[in-house]
C-alpha cells in the first residue's frame, strides 16, 4: 500500500511538472504562429495523455477519477466564488505587469486573433477560431485539467500532508501550472506570462478550496471555466470602467475588499453545506529523490519562464 501511495503521489506531481515545462516550451515555439487552435488541442491531448499515464502508474481507476457530479448548488457556488475573485486577479495582474514594464519595458502588443491564418490538418480554421477558442479555454481544457490537478494531484497531496495544506500547496502550484501552459501573443486570449502568475495563483486557491470542501473535482472545473468565461466576456469592459485609475483608487480597492469578502462568504457557505471538512485517509508516504527531482523540474520552469519574460519585454 506504501508503494502504490508513493508511485500514485510521484507520477501527479511528475505529470504536473513535465506537462508545465514542456508545454511551456511548446507554446513559446509557437507563440508566433498562425496555429491557434493547434496550440489548444496541443494542450488537450498533452493533458489527456498525462492523465491515462498518471491513472496507469498509480492503478487508479479513471471512472474514480473526476467522481460524481456534486449538487447543483455547490457548482454554482464555486462559480459565484470565482466571479467575486475575478476583478481582484485582473488587479494583482494588471498591477504585476506595471512593475515588470517599469523594471524591463513592456511586452509588444499580441496580434489580433483575425489576423492569425489559423488552420488544422489542412482545414482553413480562420472563420470559428473565436469560437474554437471560446470551446477549449472555457470547456475543454479546464475540464482535463480538472481531472488532472484536482482528481489525480490534490488527492494524492491530501493523503500524505491533510487537506487543509494540500489546499494551498495545490492551489498555488495550479496557478504556476495555468501560466506555464498558457497560449501565448493572441488577442483576445486568457493571460500569459509572468504577469499573469499572481491572478492564477488566486484563482487556483479558490479552486483549490472549492474542491476540498466539496470533495469533488467538478467544483474545480466550474472555477476555472468561470473564470476563462468571464475573462473572454467582462475584461474590456473592466478596464474601460478603470482605464486612467490608480491602482489604490478607492474604486478599484472597493471592488477588491467586496471581492474577497464576498470569497470569503461564500467559501464559508461551502464548508456549511458539509458536515466537516472532508480528510482522506492519511498514507505513510516519505518522498524519494524523484518526488524532489519534480519540485526541481517545476523550479527550473518558474526560472524559464521568468527569463523569457524578461527577455521579451
Amino acid at each position: 500500500m506504501k508503494r502504490q501511495s508513493n508511485r500514485a503521489a510521484n507520477s501527479a506531481l511528475w505529470g504536473v511538472a513535465i506537462l508545465g515545462g514542456g508545454l511551456l516550451a511548446a507554446q513559446t515555439a509557437l507563440a508566433d504562429s498562425g496555429l491557434l487552435t493547434v496550440r489548444y488541442v496541443l494542450n488537450a491531448l498533452a493533458m489527456g495523455g498525462a492523465i491515462l499515464v498518471v491513472i496507469r502508474i498509480g492503478s487508479r481507476s479513471w471512472r474514480d477519477v473526476p467522481g460524481p457530479l456534486p449538487e447543483p448548488v455547490s457548482l454554482i457556488l464555486a462559480g459565484l466564488v470565482v466571479l467575486c475573485l475575478w476583478a481582484p486577479s485582473w488587479w494583482l495582474m494588471d498591477w504585476t505587469n506595471s512593475r515588470l514594464e517599469r523594471a524591463a519595458g513592456a511586452l509588444d502588443r499580441p496580434p489580433p486573433l483575425t489576423d492569425l491564418g489559423d488552420a488544422l490538418l489542412g482545414l482553413d480554421l480562420h472563420p470559428v477560431s473565436y469560437e474554437l477558442e471560446i470551446l477549449f479555454a472555457v470547456v475543454i481544457l479546464p475540464l482535463v485539467g480538472a481531472w488532472l490537478v484536482w482528481g489525480l494531484l490534490l488527492p494524492e497531496l491530501a493523503g500524505w500532508i491533510g487537506s487543509t495544506r494540500a489546499a494551498w500547496i495545490a492551489g498555488g502550484l495550479a496557478g504556476l501550472w495555468w501560466t506555464l501552459i498558457a497560449v501565448q501573443n493572441v488577442a483576445p486570449a486568457l493571460p500569459w506570462g509572468l504577469a499573469a502568475l499572481g491572478g492564477y495563483v488566486l484563482i487556483g486557491i479558490a479552486a483549490a478550496w472549492a474542491v476540498t470542501l466539496t470533495g469533488s473535482p467538478w467544483a474545480g472545473f466550474s472555477v476555472w471555466g468561470t473564470f476563462a468565461y468571464a475573462t473572454f466576456a467582462w475584461r474590456d469592459d473592466l478596464f474601460r470602467e478603470f482605464a486612467g485609475k490608480g491602482y489604490l483608487d478607492p474604486a478599484w480597492l472597493t471592488v477588491i475588499v467586496l471581492g474577497l469578502l464576498g470569497a470569503g462568504v461564500l467559501l464559508q457557505v461551502l464548508c456549511f453545506r458539509v458536515s466537516r471538512l472532508p480528510e482522506p485517509d492519511r498514507a505513510v508516504f516519505r518522498p524519494g529523490i524523484g518526488w524532489w527531482l519534480a519540485w526541481v523540474v517545476i523550479g527550473v520552469a518558474l526560472v524559464v519562464l521568468v527569463a523569457l519574460d524578461i527577455a521579451a519585454r
